[in-house]
């Protein structure tokens, strides 16, 4: 199946589209919801999508830190969309506009369930486990080699 994957602008169509991916797989099974804060913060980071057509498969958020770091979050896959590879896709998208940058190493805060998937594709845990919005996380890291960079 082939995908596209843009940069998504605050204020339109698509990014409602992802607070509403955001909100189904990410918060509302945790009892929480997106909040204005988190939708102002939006505003500050990169949007991407990965699009099946117009329709939104799954969505990530990349934030540059000053560390030299770029914090990834808010991965989400349309829950119609798992297990077809949409995941892995967007850790590649993500890792080529990272590099673009000029950035060598991305970090997650992962659910413990997502664990496996970022092992599976090339990330490395970096922390004990942690609690975050009531659910265990591990600080999962990756660095773009200096083969992908040359």
């Amino acid at each position: 199946m082939s995908f596209s994957f843009r940069q998504i602008a605050c204020d339109t169509d698509d990014h409602a589209a992802m607070l509403d991916l955001r909100e189904r797989i990410l918060r509302r099974p945790l009892g929480l919801v997106v909040t204005p804060a988190e939708i102002t913060r939006d505003s500050g980071d990169y949007l991407l999508g990965c699009f099946d057509g117009a329709a939104l498969a799954g969505c990530l958020i990349l934030q540059k830190d000053a560390e030299g770091w770029v914090k990834m979050r808010q991965v989400a896959v349309d829950e119609n969309r798992q297990g077809q590879g949409i995941g892995a896709q967007m850790l590649a998208a993500a890792e080529a506009i990272v590099q673009g940058w000029g950035y060598a190493q991305i970090y997650c805060h992962a659910r413990e369930t997502a664990r496996a998937f970022y092992l599976q594709n090339g990330w490395s845990v970096t922390s004990d486990t942690f609690d975050e919005n009531g659910i265990p996380h591990c600080r999962m890291e990756y660095k773009i080699s200096k083969a992908a960079t040359g």
